[in-house]
């Protein structure tokens, strides 16, 4: 996760995520390993322990391939 200048690098999640499509996961600090999931960021909350829910990463998990168009008015 860190390159040799001590700089975290994005890590690569599709391989981790891709079972989680249109579902919020909890990821571990390390970004290793789905804590929970669910289909809301609440129910997906309450699956993780009250002690570890200021550790995780909520993430709401995308389709892959999509990319969001933006419009300017």
């Amino acid at each position: 996760m860190y390159n040799k200048y001590h700089m975290m690098t994005k890590p690569n999640l599709s391989k981790l995520l891709k079972p989680f499509e249109n579902k919020w996961v909890a990821l571990s600090p390390d970004y290793k390993h789905v804590v929970s999931s669910g289909k809301t960021l609440k129910n997906t909350a309450e699956k993780v322990k009250d002690s570890e829910r200021n550790k995780v990463i909520f993430h709401k998990v995308v389709p892959f391939g999509y990319a969001p168009i933006i419009y300017e008015v």
